[in-house]
This record gives structure tokens, C-alpha cells and sequence, in this order.
């Protein structure tokens, strides 16, 4: 196994404005000639959620490890919040981990045509601009990465600041309330016909990022058509993550967590239908 933990400013050497984070931890398998030792495999890039607050560790390792289980190569953002760097430093760290992952390609096994991001909550949200490329022109003197995301998966995301069933918090600490920018930021406005196919997450009683942020996802893929699978679970609160014992407590662990448990699996099956799997 392959692991590592890099500092993106120091990696690609750019100066840090305050105290941004960009850490991107790598979790991937290497290859053996006992096996397989030109086997590729799928990528994802996690981002976990806080409310732009922190980056939750329920959200990051836990997800890894289940991705590793099962022949995801994984890829961890610890993005810059609200107390670490003015906006739009996660987007720039986002960027640049993707750039990271592509220069390293064939050391990490990976498919470039099998890559795909993943985030939760407010991570759920900065994996929505960074795969429908927002702002990335103002990067484009960092020469970022090429690659052309497959899939994206939005668990219980947040998705929208002005309407019904918002999480403001998210859209306050990403822009430190600059209303002009916020008004900018709604994930679902920016679905186009080049947008990765979608997989979606949420339940019915998520009472901090409500379930209509994915309702609202979903039919933005649904009127540019792109391909989108949407789950919404009858039970259970915002942030449960894989909803086990890895992520949990085993005494707070209850049916509904259990439940919610299956978004996984689902997942799982999303990606296998397009044909995301690895190379034999």
C-alpha cells in the first residue's frame, strides 16, 4: 500500500496568503507481480464535510479505507475553512489535488478514465464547483489538471444558499458572508451537459442540509441529461457517514444508521453500471 501525506502549497510551490490547510492524504494499493502488477484501478477524491467550519474525520480516513476495501484508489482533501484562508483557497486546493493525482497516475495504478470525487455535506458542495470546473480560468496560470472527472458523488450535499432547506452557515464560512459571492455559489445552477454523472444521498430528515438540496440536484441533472441516480432515506440525520461502527460508537449505532448504511453498497453499484471497476 501506498501512503502519503502532502502539502499541496509546499508540493507545487505556492506561497501561503494565512494558514491554509491543501493537505491531500493518499491511500491507494500498490501492485505485485503475485497478482497483477499492471492492474489499474478507479480513483476518487474525498471531500469531507464541516460546514467549511473543519473537515470531519467521520468523513475522511473511514471513507478511504471502505473505498481501499473495495479497489478504489483514495484520495483525502483537507481543504482551508473558514479560520484557516479566505475563499477561494479550497477551491485552489481542490484543483491542485487533482493536478496531483494526474502527475501521478501510473505510480498510484490509477485508470484516468475511471476518476471521480466524492463529498459530503459542505465537502459535498466544493466537490460539486470542482466538477463542474467553476472559477477554474483563474487558476488556468497553474496549468491544472486535465482530467475529466467520470462521476461524482454528493452525499446529503449542500447545494443551494437562498431557498428553503439551506444550510447558510456553509455559504458564510466558504465567502465570510460576502452576499455578492454567496449569490454566486448555488451547485446546482452550474449542471451542464458536461457535468459528470451523479450519484446523490440524503434522508428525509436531515434537519441541517435539507433533503430538497438533492431533490434540486437531481433535477438539474435531470434537465441537462446527464446521467444521476438519487437515493433519499426515510430516517435519520445529516452526517452519518458510512452509519457504523467505524464512523459511530457501537452504543449509538440504530436502525436508521444501519439503513443509511446501504447508501454504500448502492454506490458501489452505481459505479459497476458504469462500468467503473478495475482492469484485469
Amino acid at each position: 500500500m501506498i501512503f502519503e501525506q502532502i502539502d499541496l502549497y509546499k508540493h507545487f510551490n505556492i506561497k501561503k496568503k494565512s494558514k491554509e490547510k491543501g493537505i491531500l492524504t493518499v491511500y491507494v494499493r500498490d501492485n505485485n507481480e503475485e497478482v497483477n502488477i499492471s492492474r489499474t484501478y478507479p480513483g476518487i477524491l474525498i471531500c469531507p464535510g464541516g460546514g467549511y467550519f473543519f473537515t470531519s474525520f467521520r468523513e475522511a480516513e473511514p471513507i478511504a479505507l471502505k473505498c481501499i476495501e473495495n479497489n478504489i484508489q483514495s484520495f483525502v482533501l483537507e481543504y482551508s475553512c473558514v479560520n484557516d484562508g479566505d475563499y477561494p483557497a479550497p477551491i485552489l486546493e481542490g484543483y491542485l489535488a487533482l493536478k496531483y493525482i494526474e502527475e501521478n497516475i501510473t505510480r498510484f495504478h490509477l485508470d484516468k478514465n475511471k476518476l471521480g470525487i466524492m463529498g459530503f455535506s459542505a465537502g459535498g458542495h466544493l466537490a460539486g464547483l470542482l466538477s463542474n470546473n467553476y472559477i477554474k480560468d483563474e487558476f488556468k496560470n497553474l496549468s491544472l489538471s486535465s482530467i475529466k472527472l467520470a462521476f461524482g458523488a454528493y452525499i446529503y450535499p449542500v447545494n443551494y444558499f437562498s431557498r428553503n432547506g439551506a444550510h447558510q452557515d456553509s455559504f458564510i464560512n466558504l465567502t465570510k458572508n460576502n452576499k455578492d459571492l454567496i449569490a454566486k455559489l448555488d451547485f446546482d445552477t452550474m449542471v451542464n451537459e458536461d457535468s459528470p454523472a451523479a450519484f446523490i444521498v440524503s434522508t428525509y430528515e436531515d434537519n441541517a442540509v435539507g433533503y430538497k438540496n438533492s431533490l434540486s440536484l437531481a433535477n438539474s441533472y435531470s434537465l441537462t441529461k446527464v446521467p444521476f441516480e438519487l437515493h433519499i432515506f426515510a430516517k435519520g440525520d445529516h452526517g452519518m457517514s458510512l452509519g457504523d461502527e467505524n464512523v459511530y460508537k457501537t452504543t449509538n449505532l440504530d436502525l436508521n444508521k444501519k439503513n443509511f448504511s446501504e447508501w454504500f453498497n448502492l454506490f458501489l453499484n452505481f459505479l459497476k453500471g458504469l462500468n467503473i471497476t478495475i482492469n484485469e
